[in-house]
């Protein structure tokens, strides 16, 4: 199934966003639920192997948006062959953008590959959230591939792969962490640190940070440490 979802921020009467395109299809619905806030919906189960989901925002200067979902998503193998699924987030942002999904779950036998390609102007602000637990409760990993790609001015930012679970090439000996987390922030200086199972590298005008276990709770906490003024997710529930 092929996914499509485009959301529009733009500076309105008064400083305040207004969202002129709001739409989604397939799998995916789209909610305007607060001032400068949507979530994303999911209509169908899944995703499963085989589907392609594109989201593509766009912040204008002046405009926020944050962008949540309403639930963890479940990735299923395909019916039939090896195929992955896929969700890509295409971003184009002069104001200020905030991803922040719930977790991802890669069930057996399953891989979801997630792509962020951000393109922000020289004042524009990001803040975006991953997190990925390999398997349910007794459930053998599935995969999950994950790339991120930041420009700002047409400058390389960050540019990075990260691939877990049965077949990723680091997925060998002692290294197979189920849970996964990031964040990656660019608008505040950041410095380096490091935590249990966790470290936060300093990026031009900004920070990215990663932590792994085999708790998505424990994982999500240990990133938090590294970024003592962001506000918790919560998010552990899923692991």
């Amino acid at each position: 199934m092929k996914t499509r979802v485009e959301v529009v921020a733009r500076r309105g009467p008064g400083g305040r966003t207004v969202l002129p395109v709001v739409s989604g299809s397939g799998q995916l619905a789209v909610r305007r639920t607060g001032p400068t806030s949507v979530h994303l919906v999911a209509t169908a189960f899944g995703p499963l192997g085989g589907d392609d989901a594109t989201i593509r925002l766009v912040v204008e200067e002046g405009a926020t948006l944050t962008v949540h979902s309403v639930a963890a998503a479940v990735a299923l193998p395909a019916r039939e062959g090896e195929r992955p699924s896929v969700q890509r987030v295409v971003a184009e942002v002069a104001g200020v953008l905030e991803l922040r999904p719930e977790p991802t779950v890669v069930t057996a036998r399953a891989h979801h590959v997630a792509e962020l390609f951000v393109e922000l102007a020289e004042s524009a602000e990001l803040t975006a959230t991953e997190q990925v637990l390999l398997g349910r409760t007794g459930e053998e990993p599935g995969r999950w591939t994950g790339t991120t790609r930041l420009t700002r001015e047409g400058r390389p930012v960050l540019h990075t792969t990260t691939g877990l679970g049965p077949g990723a090439p680091a997925w060998a000996g002692p290294f197979t962490p189920r849970a996964y987390a990031s964040t990656v922030h660019l608008g505040r200086e950041g410095t380096a640190g490091t935590g249990p199972d966790a470290v936060r590298l300093p990026l031009p005008d900004g920070w990215v940070a990663t932590a792994w276990g085999d708790r998505l709770h424990r994982v999500v906490a240990a990133l938090d440490q590294l970024d003592p003024d962001r506000t918790p997710t919560g998010a552990a529930a899923a692991g």
